[in-house]
């Protein structure tokens, strides 16, 4: 070592060193280190910071205010550290731990800040808090639409599923403003059913106005709302047309439906009293059951069921033959009406039917129309408007007939509204005899000189 100490290089570089140390040494200033670290560092203020709430026992109580709701921070660092921390990276909460209904002054707490950066200051430093105690109500709900349907529909009654009826949680005070809980359902334009199977709703004050932050269970329901076309129940009537095989007759035609809806225009609904609708018995081979397809009536848009089962029951058939009376309607005025041809005043009509059916009919079962309607006097061919019951028809064409009009003799009447015949003549009294039994000489009441049978003239009259 002193070997070392004594070569001369080394005497130099340990001088050296040692001429470095004294000079840091004498330039040093730990105030003016100080003043240079702090220059190096700034500010920044971070506003609106939303504040926070924890703590509160949410299951029991509501936060009804914090007031102010948003806080400003003062924060130093130096300009990497602030530049690199976002706002998001600031909070502010209050602590409301314990705390029941009330109204509270609490200090604010900051939370942790990002790294290299510290507090300066927080404002406000403490807020007012109030709380209140949660409540739960029962309340029924109300659909409300908004628009109207297509022209010429209507809205059915809302359906509401599972219940109409759903429980709100609110802060007492707030529970007892509550007036209604609604449904807005837009139903413009529509000509169908309008659905939401996840409906929200609104809770409203008793002036109308919304409540927020009200808690409602279930959250949300499905509602229906039914657009339709008026309607009307009206009865269905079965009837028939076309014919069956020969051989065949119709012995019933049922249905299970009686009555079904017929939509429409409500002014035209008015006029729809029945439904009715035929079976084509050319289609028919067998009993059994047929499908019918129901039509709207005329002006009429639809009919529910759109299609309904027909029983149709056949029968071997016979016939049978009856003189069914003409009955003459519609002749004119100062005419009377006789048939001329077939002679008498009945037609041969032959019905066809099943075996019990023929048995029971009788010719007052039929009736056998000639509508002599704008007829003038003289003879006419006329075919027969035949009615016939249920399940019988007739074979072959309706029968025509010639029927006379003639002018009627005019009927004698006595002027000044007098009676039509004259009043009876008063009938002879006979004189009695001379020497008749019972009488001597003149009778007490017979005037004198008159004797002999007298006969009475009637007025006007001859004497005989």
């Amino acid at each position: 070592m002193d070997k070392w100490l004594s070569h001369p290089t080394a005497v130099k570089i340990l001088s050296v060193v040692i001429g470095i140390l004294l000079w840091a040494v004498v330039h040093f200033d730990p105030e003016s280190t100080q003043n240079s670290i702090t220059a190096s560092s700034e500010t920044k203020s971070i506003d609106m910071i939303s504040i926070q709430t924890e703590g509160l026992d949410q299951s029991e109580y509501a936060l009804k205010l914090v007031e102010p709701s948003v806080a400003r921070v003062m924060v130093r660092g130096s300009r990497s550290a602030l530049a690199f921390a976002d706002d998001d990276d600031y909070s502010v909460s209050v602590n409301l731990g314990g705390k029941g209904p009330g109204t509270y002054t609490i200090p604010l707490t900051v939370g942790k800040l990002p790294k290299g950066i510290e507090l300066v200051t927080v404002s406000p430093a403490q807020v007012q808090v109030v709380i209140d105690r949660l409540d739960s109500g029962t309340f029924d709900v109300g659909v409300v639409t908004q628009g109207k349907p297509a022209e010429g529909y209507e809205l059915g009654a809302p359906i509401i599923q599972p219940s109409d009826s759903v429980r709100v949680t609110l802060p007492a005070q707030d529970l007892a403003r509550v007036g209604s809980v609604k449904i807005f359902v837009n139903v413009d334009g529509e000509q169908e059913t309008v659905r939401d199977k996840k409906a929200r709703m609104i809770v409203f004050d008793k002036s109308g106005n919304e409540i927020k932050g009200a808690s409602i269970e279930p959250e949300t329901l499905d509602v229906e709302v039914p657009v339709k076309l008026p309607g009307k129940r009206v009865p269905l009537q079965i009837g028939y047309k076309g014919e069956l095989p020969e051989g065949l007759s119709l012995q019933a035609i049922d249905t299970a439906v009686k009555e079904v809806t017929v939509y429409g225009d409500r002014g035209q609904l008015d006029n729809v009293n029945l439904l009715a609708a035929d079976v084509d018995l050319s289609q028919i081979r067998e009993s059994g059951e047929v499908e019918l397809e129901l039509l709207p009536p005329e002006g009429m848009k639809a009919v529910e069921p759109s299609k309904v089962k027909v029983s149709v029951t056949l029968s071997s058939s016979d016939l049978k033959t009856l003189q069914v009376p003409v009955t003459f309607e519609n002749v004119g005025s100062n005419l009377d009406a006789k048939l001329e041809a077939p002679a008498g005043s009945t037609v041969t009509v032959q019905v066809r039917g099943t075996k019990d059916e023929l048995e029971s009919i009788t010719a007052a079962d039929i009736r056998a129309v000639a509508n002599m309607q704008d007829l003038k006097e003289g003879s006419h061919k006329v075919r027969l408007q035949l009615t016939l019951p249920n399940y019988v028809e007739a074979v072959g064409d309706e029968p025509t007939v010639t029927v006379k009009l003639t002018a009627s003799e005019p009927t004698l009447t006595q002027p000044d509204g007098g009676d039509e015949s004259p009043p009876p003549s008063p009938s002879p009294s006979p004189s009695p005899s001379p020497g008749a039994p019972g009488n001597n000489g003149n009778d007490s009441n017979e005037e004198p000189g008159n004797s002999g049978n007298i006969e009475t003239e009637p007025p006007g009259g001859n004497t005989t």
